[in-house]
């Protein structure tokens, strides 16, 4: 009999830890997080370029085609939102404003700050309208 309670305590400890790792790995980074992160961290390398005024014209095509790749998804990572179509329309914009930042070629501080005022207004934008 004292067996078979030890056999049970042990099964049910063993239950209770399996249960605990599978949520801790469950949980990590959630998506929408992790997609802001990475365009906050462009978008901080970019401006930081501007404050030490050097902007290698490779350096700034590069963080440009990162916050490119990473705005194709905004909508996979935060869609529903509740007013999807406003949403999809803000994501469109920040793609716009990259695109037009891509096409622009910036060569220098000035015209990457004007390439970054349009970016970020399109992220101000959608800021306001869901945060």
């Amino acid at each position: 009999m004292r067996s078979v309670v030890l056999i049970l305590i042990g099964l049910f400890i063993g239950a209770l830890g399996a249960v605990a790792a599978i949520t801790a790995l469950k949980q990590g980074t959630p998506y929408h997080d992790a997609v802001m992160t990475v365009l906050g961290q462009q978008m901080g390398a970019l401006r930081g370029m501007r404050e030490k005024n050097a902007c290698p014209p490779q350096e700034i095509a590069h963080r440009l085609t990162l916050l490119r790749t990473i705005g194709e998804e905004l909508e996979p990572a935060f869609l529903p939102v509740g007013d999807d179509a406003k949403f999809i329309e803000r994501a469109k914009a920040f793609r716009d404003a990259v695109d037009a930042a891509q096409a622009a070629q910036a060569t220098s501080c000035d015209a990457l700050g004007a390439a970054m005022s349009g970016i970020g207004g399109t992220c101000k934008g959608c800021h306001d309208d869901f945060r």
